[in-house]
């Protein structure tokens, strides 16, 4: 059993499974959300829990962030009742949040300053990666940090890379964010096309499975489009949320991104269907080209 404590704050669709990989890995983990169902499971699996990220950071040694977008990062570490009012010198605060670099980087100078250090590192591969432990994660921070927390990330992940300085794994997964949705927005045109052109669903999808057009998005969200399963692994309302970041770094760095501005509004016609459309997972992008199509590419 490791001697580093680790606090858990943020304990949605990808958040449990992670903190659980950590207790079953033998980490002693004390686990804060303001969801007290979420808290339940924690605690049923061997987590102990706090009043609040604070009180989680008083008492372990590496303190995870796993929450939505950057306010939320903002709030949980500087914030009322926040990660910052109780950290430890010599701590380490591994934000595993998907947010803008920007937020990152002003997180580890405030927490530098209470000598604390800051890791940046987002996650990609969905729940199914979380659950397995085999997500891919994207690290920024410098290399003492970096070792210093690598054990603990080896328990959440199968593929861990450090990218540079703060900011560089946030920065690396909004790029890849961008690479996974334009695969899943041709995949969709492709889909709805052989479906109209009259094609046998199965028939084209076990042919072309294996070309070169295989991907990730294929394989793994392909069946579900065909079985009219848009369950999430990852909603639409966080993939949006994803491509809001890329437009900001886009804007901030001069960079023309036509290709994913173009997919941001076909999500957006899908948001007008409201909350329950926005929770669905991220495949449903196919469904914006279905209606603009008159075709569902089912079996």
């Amino acid at each position: 059993m490791t001697n580093e404590r680790i606090g858990f704050v943020g304990l949605g669709m990808m958040g449990l499974p992670m903190a659980k990989n950590l207790v079953v890995a033998g980490y002693e983990v004390v686990v804060f959300d303001l969801d007290k169902r979420s808290v339940e499971k924690a605690l049923s699996f061997g987590a102990r829990s706090s009043d609040s990220a604070a009180a989680a950071a008083a008492e372990t040694d590496i303190i995870i962030t796993m929450v939505p977008d950057s306010p939320h990062v903002e709030a949980v570490i500087a914030g009322p009742g926040g990660i910052l009012e109780e950290i430890r010198s010599g701590s380490v605060v591994i934000d595993m949040s998907t947010i803008y670099p920007e937020t990152g980087k002003k997180m580890a100078a405030l927490l530098e300053a209470r000598g604390a250090s800051f890791v940046d590192a987002p996650v990609t591969g969905g729940v199914d990666g979380a659950i397995a432990g085999t997500l891919s994660i994207l690290v920024g921070g410098n290399a003492e940090a970096f070792e210093r927390v690598l054990p603990a990330l080896n328990v959440l992940g199968g593929n861990i890379t450090h990218m540079g300085p703060v900011g560089a794994g946030h920065t690396t997964k909004i790029a890849n964010q961008l690479i996974g949705v334009a695969t899943l927005a041709g995949m969709s045109e492709a889909f709805v096309l052989a479906k109209k052109a009259g094609l046998d669903m199965q028939t084209f999808y076990n042919a072309v499975k294996n070309g070169a057009g295989r991907s990730w998005a294929l394989d793994t969200l392909g069946p579900k489009i065909l079985n009219g399963d848009f369950s999430p692994g990852f909603m639409v309302k966080h993939m949006q949320k994803d491509l809001r970041l890329a437009g900001q770094l886009a804007e901030e760095t001069g960079t023309s991104i036509p290709t994913s501005s173009l997919i941001a509004q076909l999500y957006r016609s899908i948001q007008a269907e409201g909350q329950d459309a926005t929770n669905q997972g991220h495949q449903a992008l196919i469904q914006a080209i279905e209606k603009l199509s008159n075709e569902q590419a089912r079996k």
